[in-house]
């Protein structure tokens, strides 16, 4: 729920019409496979990266330790990060649409965190060299042959120590490498029967400049290769002052992942600076609040199924009034986002909306293209089916999911619901 929702309603619906103006080139049209692939790709794009960036790289961490994404994890969304998703919904026996459910996000942090701490995953610092890193304590040793250690450089080129670590011998073969000048380069493979996965980073700025580990294991423990892909991810070869002073720390701040967001139940619509209109029952939320505030309902109204939110919500007035038109835009929360849905008026016995509403859309407040309020979305049971990320539009019964035409008093006075 958010209290910019009135304000956002003229701009939306603006663009909405503005999206039907000829461009001055237009492309050429994609064959209607690679174009469906194409939006599913988007919508499960816009899924993710509307979670926060510490849950995103929390959700990628995890998929490190399960085995099924070979990448950074750096909360950005690519063909990597959608086909882990995938590969994570499908061994769940849960439809792959890649796009992780509230459900889904929980049950594959809670499994990348069990992986952790089977490994004993934990932040060490060297205070020698100032880097830190986390380390599966629990795997390192003698008789694991598992081995991790620092590693620092006096000089201020990455280029000769670079030249020397990814040069093979009969012993020594090297699978991968890369480097970015100025900046990093990597390094791994097998060396005399060992796998091996070595990184250096650069800043000129410090003592000592150049920073690094190598992460060591027996050639056979193909197992550990996500474990060495994480230790590699949680490596900071540069931490800001105060992060490196122990050498070991009880907790790994980087890779504990943070909660997920609470998921909106309702939409609300502010209209003054401390009122608000919802279709969320009480009973369906015994804490609510507004954009982190807590709110609380004043009264509640059993003939039109709208309820009335008392809080601090600043600056806010009514939207004008407006009427049911063929052409409706529904507003509503989705996650951290406003979502702005066009929508279509059925006209039967009673007016209905239809619309790809999710459940967090009951209470959204439906506008006319000129920016009017039109009506409020009644409460909708549940969730509805999706297909890449988008719900699936279906035309809402008017007593129980369907569109609520606001009553004129409910505009004509900020005391009633």
């Amino acid at each position: 729920m958010r209290r910019t929702l009135f304000r956002l309603a003229l701009l939306l619906s603006a663009a909405f019409l503005g999206a039907s103006l000829t461009q001055a080139q237009t492309p050429p049209a994609k064959p209607p496979a690679a174009a469906a692939a194409d939006t599913a790709f988007e919508a499960q794009k816009a899924a993710f990266l509307a979670l926060p960036a510490a849950t995103r790289v929390a959700a990628q961490d995890a998929l490190v330790w399960l085995g099924l994404y070979n990448g950074t994890s750096d909360g950005d969304f690519g063909k990597r990060t959608r086909d882990a998703i995938v590969a994570f919904e499908t061994g769940q026996k849960a439809p792959g649409d890649g796009v992780l459910s509230p459900g889904q996000l929980q049950a594959l942090l809670a499994a990348g965190n069990k992986a952790r701490a089977a490994a004993g995953f934990q932040t060490i610092a060297d205070p020698r060299i100032g880097a830190r890193i986390g380390a599966p304590t629990k795997l390192l040793g003698a008789r694991s042959g598992v081995t991790l250690d620092f590693a620092s450089d006096l000089g201020a080129d990455l280029a000769p120590l670079y030249a020397r670590l990814s040069t093979e011998s009969p012993a020594r073969k090297v699978a991968y490498k890369a480097i970015k000048a100025g900046a990093f380069f990597v390094v791994s493979g097998q060396d005399a029967g060992r796998k091996f996965y070595t990184r250096y980073e650069l800043n000129a700025a410090a003592t000592p400049p150049i920073r690094g580990f190598t992460f060591s294991y027996p050639a056979g423990r193909n197992d550990l290769d996500r474990v060495a892909l994480a230790v590699a991810n949680a490596f900071v070869a540069f931490p800001p002052p105060g992060l490196a002073t122990g050498a070991t720390s009880s907790t790994n701040a980087a890779q504990t992942p943070a909660a997920p967001p609470p998921q909106p139940k309702a939409t609300a619509l502010i209209f003054a600076p401390d009122r608000a209109l919802t279709a969320l029952r009480p009973e369906d939320c015994p804490n609510p609040n507004v954009a982190g505030k807590p709110v609380r309902f004043e009264r509640t109204d059993a003939a039109t199924g709208l309820a009335l939110l008392s809080g601090d919500f600043g600056e806010a007035k009514a939207p004008p009034r407006g009427e049911l038109a063929p052409d409706l835009v529904v507003l509503s929360a989705d996650g951290e986002r406003v979502a702005a849905i066009p929508a279509a008026l059925a006209v039967g016995a009673q007016p209905a909306v239809v619309a790809s509403l999710g459940k967090s859309a009951a209470g959204g407040p439906v506008f006319d293209r000129q920016g009017g309020l039109a009506g409020v979305v009644a409460p909708i049971a549940a969730e509805p089916k999706r297909v890449g990320g988008g719900a699936l539009a279906a035309e809402r019964d008017d007593r129980r999911r369907g569109h609520r035409r606001l009553p004129r008093r409910s505009m004509s006075s900020s005391k009633r619901p």
